[in-house]
């Protein structure tokens, strides 16, 4: 009889901390601070790991509460040695941070590779990053891309941009083109421009994936649309010489001035040599001097030439 009424207490008690945990996040989540404290204090007090991690997110942040991150680490330490995973991805950011607490980077490492092996994408393509550049600890190429492609596999472009390229070179890894082109479609799926790019230039060439001049210019135009000046550039060469795209002067023009406008050298100096010769635009002496001298100073060799030769047809 007792253990019965013992068993039926502990799933009410069981039922009520459901209950007052979802109250909790919901509030925070509707940002009403003063509720979700409310909860989350309560349910702390008794050992909750998920309202400890809360809580320390709460102090750390200064929502509904003055801001204390040392008080923030200490609560998300205590909801972390009790197995909850994003407590120990948050405790391993301040401490490589050194965010408000003093930064421990061996220390973070550990903290986060529990989090990673929990499954925690943000901690999987930070340790990724870490044992990849090697500035913070020791650099690790087997381990990050270890990381890199289980953070991938969770769909992180970054990482599977990453992945990418370590299949193109055999950098870490068996080098495997196949793989590459896989990872880097993946990426530039997602939007990663620099992805988008390579893969356009893959098309282009056609050394690794079918040669696919349509293919290419579509790749080259999205990166280009997100700001990317190589692949403005692209752009501008494909409608200049009518490649994957009817022959546009005026579009190639703009393109290549798009380019121009972001610093990019090539840029500068085609649209120098447009202005000058009235391609896809007016001619225009002055402009085409401006432009190809922008490149010179920039040490692009070829402009030099250029900006002789508009010089002496400026003389005549």
């Amino acid at each position: 009889m007792m253990k019965r009424l013992l068993f039926i207490l502990g799933c009410l008690f069981s039922t009520t901390v459901c209950a007052t945990l979802n109250d909790g996040i919901k509030a925070f989540d509707n940002q009403n601070y003063a509720a979700a404290l409310a909860e989350f204090r309560t349910l702390a007090t008794v050992g909750n790991a998920e309202a400890r991690y809360y809580l320390g997110i709460m102090q750390k942040d200064g929502l509904g509460m003055p801001q204390d991150k040392g008080r923030a680490i200490a609560w998300l330490k205590k909801s972390a040695r009790q197995g909850h995973a994003l407590s120990n991805y948050e405790v391993g950011k301040m401490l490589l941070d050194g965010d408000g607490v003093t930064q421990d980077v061996p220390d973070a490492i550990k903290w986060l590779t529990v989090a990673a092996n929990a499954g925690i994408e943000p901690a999987q393509i930070t340790l990724a990053t870490l044992y990849y550049d090697g500035t913070r600890t020791d650099r690790n190429l087997p381990q990050a891309i270890s990381w890199f492609e289980k953070s991938a596999r969770q769909g992180n472009p970054l990482a599977q941009f990453q992945l990418a390229n370590s299949f193109f070179k055999g950098e870490g890894q068996t080098q495997d083109y196949t793989q590459a082109v896989h990872w880097y479609q993946q990426a530039a799926e997602q939007g990663h421009t620099e992805a988008q790019y390579t893969l356009a230039y893959l098309h282009m060439e056609g050394k690794h994936i079918p040669q696919d001049y349509t293919a290419a210019f579509q790749w080259f135009e999205k990166a280009a649309n997100a700001q990317h000046p190589e692949a403005q550039f692209m752009m501008g060469y494909l409608y200049d010489q009518g490649t994957g795209v009817a022959k546009n002067a005026r579009s190639a023009h703009e393109w290549y001035l798009k380019a121009a406008n972001q610093g990019y050298g090539e840029a500068q100096l085609m649209v120098g040599y447009l202005y000058f010769v009235g391609k896809g635009t007016r001619k225009n002496p002055q402009l085409a001097e401006e432009w190809v001298a922008k490149a010179v100073a920039q040490g692009n060799t070829k402009a030099q030439k250029t900006l002789d030769d508009i010089r002496k047809a400026q003389a005549q």
